[in-house]
């Protein structure tokens, strides 16, 4: 799992072998994927899930706290989303997790929110994209200033933004910004391209 996040962060989902994967991860079977995950898009989601259930448990227990205090607006919503994000980072040196991300938005279309069946069966289905899907609903619907068809293209955008960031950040081999400044600046930067006009 470790070998095919670091490929595909690096090189993309489409400039990876499922080969180049088992060779990295020092398997001598070419059949090692199949024989463990079923599948190259299994292996995928499991690396995936890797890091969406503990971030979505975390993000999770904020709306939780945020709902309980009469205090869910839309910046506790940012903190949210963005805060776990940066949490997972941190406890993964090197990380590679929104460079990951990033190459799974690079294959999507613009306006995520709002795929239709047949490219939702893409995706990942499970519990934990259900918890991040519902908070960006929730920030969607926070969006008053904004007509109704062009909200879910701003969360969109928004989450395309921080995913960016944090990627760039990731591929820094000496991040001369430290990655809570980071976090403190996109928390701020994010919440005004939603709030943007």
């Amino acid at each position: 799992m470790q070998a095919a996040e670091r490929l595909v962060a690096e090189r993309g989902l489409h400039g990876v072998r499922v080969s180049e994967v088992v060779k990295e991860a020092g398997q001598r079977n070419n059949s090692a994927v199949t024989y463990h995950f079923g599948s190259w898009e299994k292996l995928l989601f499991a690396v995936w899930d890797s890091h969406t259930i503990p971030i979505n448990i975390e993000r999770a227990a904020l709306v939780a706290d945020a709902r309980d205090h009469d205090r869910f607006d839309l910046q506790a919503m940012m903190r949210a989303y963005l805060d776990p994000l940066v949490a997972d980072m941190a406890r993964h040196s090197p990380s590679y997790w929104a460079r990951f991300s990033e190459q799974w938005l690079a294959t999507i279309n613009l306006d995520y929110l709002t795929l239709d069946a047949e490219a939702e069966a893409d995706q990942p289905r499970t519990e934990s994209v259900m918890v991040v899907h519902a908070l960006l609903m929730d920030i969607r619907d926070a969006l008053h200033h904004l007509p109704e068809d062009s909200r879910d293209r701003r969360v969109a955008l928004m989450g395309r933004y921080v995913i960016g960031a944090l990627a760039a950040w990731e591929r820094e081999d000496d991040p001369v910004v430290p990655l809570d400044d980071l976090r403190r600046e996109l928390f701020s930067t994010a919440l005004a391209v939603l709030q943007a006009p």
